[in-house]
Formats: C-alpha cells, sequence, structure tokens
C-alpha cells in the first residue's frame, strides 16, 4: 500500500517523494510538466505569498482553467497552509461574489488571458461588497487586461514567485495535517449552496488509497478533461499525483481530440462520465480505437446510456463504475475491475478506504436493511469532509449519531459485499405508494426512438402523485405521443405511465463542473402550470 513517510500527511506530501524530471503533466501541445519543476514553483510562490502577508488558516479563491499553474497555485497554498475556494471559470457574477463573500477570501487567483478575458468579465460584474475581504489580485494569465478592485493589490503570478525566489523559495510557515484545504460548493437549486470543507490528511489519504484502487503501474498515464475545480476532476488529479504518475491534461473535453491524446500518449485511465466515453467512441469508426486504454472509470451522469458498457465492451474498452460526491471526493467507492460486465456498468462497488465501511438503510424507519433491499447509501470513512462551512445545523444533519454520512443517495447491497449506487434519492419518485426510479420511465420512452433527452418528474393531482415527461426529439423530429404512450403501457406498470408527455427544444440546464444538469425542479414547476390550464 502506498505510505506517506509521515503517519499524519500534509496534501503537499503528495507531491513529494518522486523523481525530479518524472512528468506530472503533458499539455495537449506536448509540453511537459515535471513534478520538480512543480515543487520548486510551488515553494517560491508559497514564500512569496507568505512575503505578501498571507499565512495559515487563511482562505483564497482559485478561479483558473485546466492549467499547470492550478497545480502550482494549489501546491503553494497547502504548503503554506492556505484553504482553496475552488471555482468553475464559468460561474456568473453572482455565484462567485457569494463564493469569495462566504469563505472571506484574502486573494482571488485568475486567468485574465483565457478565453478573451473571460474572468475578467465575471469578476467586473461581481458586486463590490462581495469582494471587501480580498486584499490581494493574482494574474496567473496574462491578457489583454486585468481587474484591480478597490483597496486590494494586483500582482502577476510570476512576480510573486519571484519575489519568493529572491527570499529563498521556502516559506517559514507550513500547513498542518487538519488545516482546511479545500472547499466545495454543492449543487444547490433553490437556495445558496453548502460549502463543503476538507481538510489536508484526509485528502491525502483519499488520494492514496485512491491510487491503490485505481491499480496505476510504472508509466502509466490518465487522460484529465474534467475541470480540476470539481470533486470529480480533483479526485483523479490528486490520487494519480498520491501514486505518482502522468497527466494529460485537456482544458475543455473534445471527444476527438481526446481520443487522440489518448492514442498519442498512449494513456492507459480515462476517469469521467459515462456520456463522454460515448462521445469518444463515436468520434472514431475504429474497431479497437484505443488499444492502451486499460479501462474506463466512469460515473453514470446518463443513466439512459444502457447498451454503452456492452458495447464499449466489444470496442475493447473496459468500462468500471465508481462512486463518489462532494462530501467524500470522487471514487469513495469502485466497482471490482474483475467483476461482471453488468456489475462494472453500475456505480458504487467496494468502499476504497480500508478501515471505511457503509450501510443501507431506511430513510424513513432507520431500519438497516439487508441484500438486495433499496434504501439511503450512508458511509462512514475517516477520509470524508469535516462538514460544512459556517453551518453547524447542516453539518450535524449530513452526519447520523454514530458518525456514517448521510449520502442522499440510494442503492442496494450485493451479494458480494458492495453496493449499487441507483438514483439520488431527490431523483427518486414516489407514485402510487412506491418507490419508482425515473430512469425506468425514461429507457422505456427513449427506446421509441428519435428521442435525444427524456426527462421524468413527479407531480400531485388530486391527493395522487403522477409522472409526467419532458422529451427532447433528435433533429426536427415531430414526436408521436400516442405511440409513446402505448409503449409505455405495454412495459411499465398502470401507475408509471406518465399522464402528458411534454415536446420540448431543450431543457432547462444548470452548468457544474462535470457538465449541465436538468433542473427537476423547473421542470416540476413547468407540468403543473401546463397540467392546471389543461383542467
Amino acid at each position: 500500500m502506498l505510505q506517506s513517510q509521515n503517519e499524519h500527511p500534509t496534501l503537499f506530501s503528495l507531491f513529494e517523494g518522486h523523481a525530479d524530471d518524472k512528468p506530472l503533466l503533458i499539455l495537449a501541445d506536448g509540453g511537459i510538466v515535471t513534478y520538480g519543476e512543480v515543487r520548486e514553483r510551488a515553494l517560491a510562490v508559497a514564500a512569496g505569498l507568505e512575503q505578501l502577508g498571507l499565512k495559515r488558516g487563511d482562505r483564497v479563491a482559485v478561479m483558473l482553467p485546466n492549467m499547470p499553474e492550478w497545480l502550482v497555485v494549489a501546491a503553494a497554498c497547502w504548503r503554506l497552509g492556505l484553504g482553496i475556494m475552488a471555482m468553475n471559470v464559468r460561474l456568473g457574477a453572482k455565484e462567485v461574489g457569494d463564493l469569495i463573500a462566504r469563505t472571506e477570501a484574502k486573494a482571488v487567483f485568475y486567468a485574465p488571458g483565457y478565453r478573451d478575458g473571460l474572468s475578467v468579465d465575471t469578476l467586473e460584474r461581481t458586486a463590490a461588497e462581495k469582494l471587501t475581504s480580498v486584499k490581494l489580485m493574482v494574474d496567473c494569465l496574462p491578457g489583454a487586461r486585468s481587474y484591480t478592485p478597490t483597496g486590494t493589490i494586483s500582482k502577476t503570478l510570476a512576480a510573486i514567485e519571484q519575489q519568493g525566489n529572491v527570499a529563498g523559495g521556502m516559506p517559514q510557515g507550513a500547513g498542518e495535517p487538519n488545516d482546511p484545504c479545500l472547499f466545495f460548493a454543492t449543487s444547490g437549486t433553490t437556495s445558496a449552496p453548502k460549502l463543503v470543507v476538507h481538510v489536508q490528511e484526509r485528502v491525502a489519504r483519499h488520494a492514496r488509497d485512491c491510487a491503490e484502487t485505481i491499480r496505476f503501474v510504472p508509466h502509466s498515464k490518465v487522460l484529465l478533461a474534467i475541470p480540476f475545480c470539481g470533486a470529480f476532476g480533483f479526485t483523479i488529479a490528486v490520487s494519480t499525483i498520491a501514486g505518482g504518475q502522468t497527466i494529460v491534461l485537456m482544458d475543455m473535453f473534445d471527444p476527438k481530440e481526446a481520443g487522440e491524446l489518448v492514442n498519442r500518449h498512449g494513456v492507459t485511465h480515462v476517469m469521467g462520465t459515462n456520456d463522454m466515453l460515448d462521445k469518444m467512441l463515436k468520434a472514431t469508426a475504429a474497431e479497437r480505437p484505443f488499444p492502451t486504454l486499460e479501462y474506463y472509470g466512469h460515473a453514470n451522469f446518463t443513466p439512459g446510456l444502457v447498451d454503452l458498457p456492452a458495447e464499449a465492451d466489444c470496442r475493447g474498452v473496459k468500462m468500471r463504475g465508481f462512486f463518489g460526491l462532494s462530501e467524500t471526493l470522487a471514487f469513495v467507492a469502485a466497482q471490482s475491475l474483475e467483476g461482471t460486465l453488468e456489475r462494472r456498468a453500475e456505480g458504487g462497488g467496494h468502499l476504497t478506504c480500508p478501515t471505511a465501511t457503509f450501510r443501507i438503510r431506511d430513510p424513513e424507519s432507520g431500519r438497516d436493511l439487508g441484500l438486495g433491499e433499496v434504501g439511503e447509501i450512508q458511509i462512514k470513512t475517516p477520509n470524508s469532509m469535516i462538514g460544512y462551512l459556517n453551518d453547524p445545523v447542516k453539518t450535524a444533519e449530513a452526519f447520523t449519531e454514530d458518525g456514517f454520512l448521510r449520502t442522499g443517495d440510494f442503492g442496494k447491497i450485493d451479494a458480494d459485499g458492495g453496493f449499487t449506487f441507483i438514483s439520488r434519492m431527490n431523483d427518486m419518485l414516489r407514485i402510487g405508494g412506491y418507490l419508482v426510479s425515473p430512469v425506468e420511465i425514461e429507457d422505456v420512452i427513449k427506446s421509441t426512438g428519435n428521442i435525444a433527452i427524456a426527462q421524468v418528474v413527479a407531480v400531485t393531482i388530486g391527493q395522487s402523485s403522477r409522472p409526467v415527461a419532458f422529451v427532447v426529439p433528435e433533429g426536427d423530429v415531430v414526436l408521436d405521443e400516442a405511440r409513446i404512450l402505448e409503449k409505455c403501457r405495454a412495459e411499465l406498470a398502470v401507475y408509471k405511465v406518465p399522464v402528458a408527455i411534454f415536446q420540448e427544444r431543450s431543457l432547462p440546464v444548470t452548468e457544474g463542473p462535470n457538465g449541465a444538469k436538468v433542473k427537476k425542479n423547473e421542470l416540476r414547476a413547468m407540468a403543473e402550470e401546463r397540467l392546471a390550464k389543461a383542467v
């Protein structure tokens, strides 16, 4: 098992113990960044930030795309004991202001030269009162213009690095194992998102556990096409670093380019959403398109791709399901590589931390459930978050009295001692007294053909809850609602048949680090309004 030299590791320790000339990053243009370069730059940046007054316990906002500077800045902050609010460069001004204000970030790291000043535009639209905690703006990729709010100083990352080198290239202070190191915003829909707090020791230990589970071998290469700023992309990155392997880095996912990078660099592992693999396979006609790929570790973000695992298997790509959430980070569980195709196609599996445990519990009665029974997945792991920032009530609600994290996900225990993830509890529909997965209904609807997207929500009609479907056709096809309903009646229990099917050109979505998610609450409101008008 991979072990730290320190029984209580910090995150900076993940970057240590690897050969200086070992490639850490291979960039899309072929450039190489080594472990030694990142360590040396991070130490200098940490020393420079210390010279500018930042100290252990301070918080900063990192609003950078997938670029080497993200890791340099992160390693520097962890070495110094700073906590990072990880922010997607595609966030809006209201979201950016909220996250900076709530974390009281003292510095903002951004990239003015990225995508024609996208971050500058966003920061300029951010309300000034949300930025009062900020004292330092750090330009990590110079562009035509930058942003310096009143009361702040502006520095380039290069200047801070140089200042640190002049000071000796080594900070005086140091982060400690229990220092908060990372904040993730949960995907709130009707209220402000909760801010998950992770600490150094737990994240470092989780990264090493994941590296063991991924099964790296010498000269493994991992394609990373998901943002560093999300729990999924972040876990891929730190797990690869913990294993001392190389990341082939993409700024944004493009299926054709991703496939070309896999073959050009001999990538052995790709982890991402299942629809990403679907797009990669569709982008090439080759029978065996990725001969070096040992497996594709997937999160089942698009449940309707039921035929993908078998198709991928036929084309030489072995899929392996993983499971995680912001509160535990990604890869808290993984399916066995030796499992059947049916098992590997599912999310869940066995916990990656050897001392972690799980149970499936009835969310209403609190009764522990047995083999095959569906209930909430609850996990007890020493690597989980410590809580939600400044929210003791929500933190207490997230954990049971005996220390299990309530994941908010439905699952079931499998015969092999692992578990299968079924859906988010909020996504499950209670219809006719039964818990119903909307995916079951959506799959039947999509099987009628010419449907790009199908989403099912439940609405209250009279005294009962009934399903309503929203469908987006492929191209300009006009769908036959009667035919779809006939298919549903033939294959589903009567209470699962939608009371209405609405054809749309698109569905309301919210953008996140792992892609777009349909706003189910808006679909429910749309359905209720339309059904009320029809009465």
